[in-house]
């Protein structure tokens, strides 16, 4: 009889191990997925699209600039961030961001508009048609037509 005294104890002990056992999980590295760029630039977009939240449209807006100095050479990001300096009024810094879409890829017409826009926004109606009759050249269907009519309003 004296045994069970210490089998009790003994299960006592083990119970108490087990329960510690399994309670304390080992340190696991957590696997982050890494989002491609496509997915970064619509996640900064979201933000900063976020009419009732002020420092989630901050936070979008350093993403996206973040972005533009880790992919100096993506287009999309170029694009986004013109379109934000013309909604902005910084149409210097529009023009600096259109050409850059336009050097990475040349046949993005859109930014060719854009560009064409911006200069006309800073009255220089010269580089506007420049960038106007480059457009006229390498289009076709409602994109020259629409950039042929922007030509005339300037004249």
């Amino acid at each position: 009889m004296k045994r069970s005294p210490f089998i009790a104890i003994i299960l006592g002990l083990v119970l108490a191990l087990y329960v510690y056992i399994s309670s304390v999980r080992p340190n696991r590295p957590s696997i982050k997925k890494e989002l491609s760029i496509t997915e970064q630039i619509q996640d900064a977009l979201s933000n900063i699209q976020d009419a009732d939240n002020p420092q989630s449209q901050m936070k979008g807006i350093l993403q996206m600039r973040s972005l533009t100095e880790k992919y100096p050479e993506n287009a999309d990001l170029q694009w986004n961030m013109g379109l934000f300096s013309i909604q902005s009024g910084q149409y210097e810094k529009a023009v600096a961001r259109f050409e850059k879409v336009i050097n990475i890829d040349a046949q993005r017409l859109d930014a060719y508009v854009q560009l064409a826009m911006s200069y006309v926004e800073l009255k220089d109606t010269s580089a506007a048609t420049n960038v106007l009759t480059s457009l006229i050249d390498i289009s076709e269907g409602d994109t020259k037509k629409n950039a042929v009519e922007m030509l005339e309003k300037l004249k």
